[in-house]
């Protein structure tokens, strides 16, 4: 027997390479689509539990508002650590502090040294108290007012600085 070659070699028909061609491309839109399609899911979840999660404060910022209002707005005090040491702070709400303030100005005054302080310039050292003055006897002249000789009573009248009357030097027997 003899063959007889078509032309697609021995066999009789040609073979659907067009129609199989077309499957693959098919095959692989198809495959490509659901890629595209599976991925903006995933992208449309994602957004949608990130927009959940940030909807709402985190705790932690809720948790530092809720002390930030207490400190605003409550008197209270506050523990710091200082190097192991625990300081107390006490705190004033800003408008009762404004309101203590305007109805006693002497608040913003500075408190009086601890004994025994030193400017640290040196040059400056802590006045005295003031003495308080001994109340006048009844008949007595006015404070400020000339005697009789033409003294006045006032301190202010005094020797200033290191200047020593005449008598303090002659009961002591030395002369001036």
């Amino acid at each position: 027997m003899s063959a007889q070659h078509y032309k697609g070699g021995h066999e009789l028909d040609a073979p659907p390479t067009r129609q199989l061609f077309n499957i693959v491309w098919g095959l692989g839109a198809i495959t490509l689509l659901s890629i595209i399609t599976c991925v903006q899911l995933f992208n449309q979840q994602r957004d949608a539990l990130l927009e959940e999660r940030y909807a709402g404060p985190s705790a932690r910022l809720a948790q530092y508002q809720d002390a930030q209002n207490k400190l605003r707005f409550e008197n209270g005090e506050t523990e710091l650590n200082d190097n192991g040491k625990v300081v107390t702070l006490a705190h004033v709400p800003v408008t009762r502090a404004v309101e203590k303030v305007l109805a006693d100005p002497k608040l913003l005054l500075a408190a009086p040294p601890p004994p025994g302080w030193m400017h640290p310039d040196g040059a400056l050292p802590v006045p005295a108290p003031a003495p308080v003055p001994a109340p006048a006897p009844e008949g007595a002249p006015a404070e400020g007012a000339a005697g009789a000789e033409g003294a006045t009573t006032s301190p202010e009248a005094a020797p200033a600085g290191d200047a020593k009357p005449a008598e303090a030097g002659a009961e002591s027997g030395k002369t001036p």
